[in-house]
């Protein structure tokens, strides 16, 4: 009688074999000479793969128990005190036996400051609320050490994510939402702390701004002096501070306050240009951005964004469809076809969110954007450019545009950009005259900082501007701040 082979799974022997020997593999137990029925031969390849498998859970499942040790010895640390990364801090500590972190006492110092200065700006309770822990917790204690790590991851994604995200975080109220930096950086501050390089990592994140840098020291001298100055006045400085710091030394590039109505270009930390701007309107505020300049525009047309086509221009045409004409206005169907502004009812259009129209104004010296204009990548479409209506240069307040920037001496701008393409003043005029939209790539390096700052301290002396977007008025003083705290680190 011819007994049954028994057919079985390999994959629990494949798993008690690599617990066996990890570093071999299913082929090194059998060879060619094995007695084995040809249909239960062994597929070697996916045999590995289950062992790697297997492993590979084996190894997550160690990891996650680590973990789950690391955090729970961390709770147990930190009693009833909140931190904001728990799992982060359980992993970072655990690696180090929880050992301290925070040996090198200057660094420690310079990060306190720092941290000390951003709590004092108010754009986050959680922050007010972790510096006074750290400061109730005794230095000689490990949970002093961990309020520190804790504080300063958050610390680092701040610094990290401030400039793409300022206008949120700096100018709107407690839209600021603390979370855990990269790996990369995690990775990098603690290579720096084992290499003995914290304090050198921790003034990195610091801003080389001189104008930060005195505001902040004037907010250090009226705390040390108890100086009769209000939390409001503090606060304000600080606030300002932090929007200073996200902009470099003025070294290179165009620069623009916008409640200054000034814009200023650096070339090797020398002034190469200064003109009054008009900004946005209430309105419709000129964004904060940073940007690079990437060409230049003569006799540029003017392509209506929709939100002043349905504001402004649909209501004109409703009331005179020669409006149209007189403006140089070109108007465009969804194919691309030109119309006559006098074939379109404009009154069915008032009020509407959109226009099946497109309207562009032909170029000359009555163009809404004049004679220039200098291009930049915003997601907001907002640019530099010329005016044909320089009178409004005279006024005091200059918040009259629709977002973009004009420039006053954007005829003097365009000719430094011009010259380094190689263009003489003599073809510029030529161009110029021809009305003729040419546009020129930018050959250096010109970033663009639009940027709105109203207190800061210069040269020793507190410099005010007017709130025209009532960016300072919308963020009054939190009462979370403790100015005691602050004192004790700024």
């Amino acid at each position: 009688m011819k007994v049954k082979t028994q057919r079985f799974k390999f994959a629990p022997l494949l798993i008690l074999i690599s617990g066996l020997c990890a570093s071999c593999t299913v082929s090194d137990y059998f060879n060619s000479d094995t007695n084995v029925d040809r249909k239960e031969s062994i597929n070697v390849e996916q045999a590995n793969q289950q062992i790697a498998e297997a492993k590979a859970a084996e190894q997550k499942r160690i990891e996650l128990e680590k973990q789950q040790q690391a955090e729970l010895k961390l709770t147990e640390l930190m009693k009833n005190q909140p931190v904001q990364f728990n799992s982060t801090l359980a992993k970072i500590y655990a690696m180090r036996e929880f050992a301290p972190i925070w040996q090198d006492e200057d660094a420690k110092k310079k990060f306190l400051h720092e941290y000390a200065a951003l709590v004092a700006s108010g754009i986050s309770r959680n922050m007010a609320t972790s510096l006074d822990a750290i400061s109730s917790t005794p230095v000689e204690n490990i949970q002093h050490d961990i309020l520190l790590t804790d504080a300063f991851l958050g610390y680092m994604y701040y610094t990290n994510n401030v400039s793409s995200s300022a206008q949120s975080w700096l100018y709107s109220q407690n839209n600021y939402k603390a979370d855990k930096p990269s790996d990369e950086l995690i990775v990098n501050w603690l290579t720096a702390v084992e290499n003995n390089e914290n304090l050198a990592f921790v003034n990195k994140l610091s801003s080389s701004n001189k104008l930060y840098q005195e505001t902040l020291q004037r907010i250090s001298s009226d705390l040390a002096t108890d100086k009769k100055q209000s939390s409001a006045e503090l606060y304000k400085l600080a606030l300002n501070a932090q929007r200073l710091r996200i902009i470099p030394s003025f070294e290179n590039g165009l620069f623009v306050n916008i409640p200054s109505y000034q814009l200023n270009y650096y070339r090797d930390g020398k002034l190469v240009l200064n003109s009054r701007v008009i900004v946005g309107k209430e309105a419709r505020k000129t964004p904060v951005m940073y940007s690079k300049l990437s060409n230049v525009v003569v006799n540029p047309p003017w392509n209506v964004p929709n939100t002043i086509l349905v504001k402004d221009i649909v209501p004109k045409l409703a009331r005179d469809p020669s409006y149209a004409e007189r403006s140089s206005l070109e108007i465009f169907d969804s194919r691309g076809n030109k119309i006559n502004a006098h074939s379109v009812n404009w009154s069915q259009y008032v009020n509407s969110k959109s226009v099946p129209f497109r309207i562009r104004q032909k170029a000359g010296d009555d163009s809404a954007l004049g004679r220039f204009k200098f291009n930049m990548p915003s997601s907001d479409a907002i640019y530099l450019h010329d005016t044909p209506n320089h009178s409004l240069f005279n006024k005091t307040s200059r918040a009259l545009s629709s977002g973009c920037v004009r420039v006053a001496k954007s005829d003097d701008l365009a000719s430094i950009l011009l010259k380094e393409a190689g263009w003489s003043m003599d073809k510029k005029q030529t161009v110029l005259a021809s009305k003729k939209t040419t546009s020129v790539q930018i050959q250096s390096n010109n970033p663009v900082y639009l940027y709105y700052v109203t207190t800061w301290v210069e040269n020793g002396k507190v410099q005010t501007l007017p709130d025209i977007y009532g960016y300072d008025r919308l963020n009054a003083a939190p009462s979370y701040i403790n100015w005691n705290t602050i004192r004790k680190y700024l």
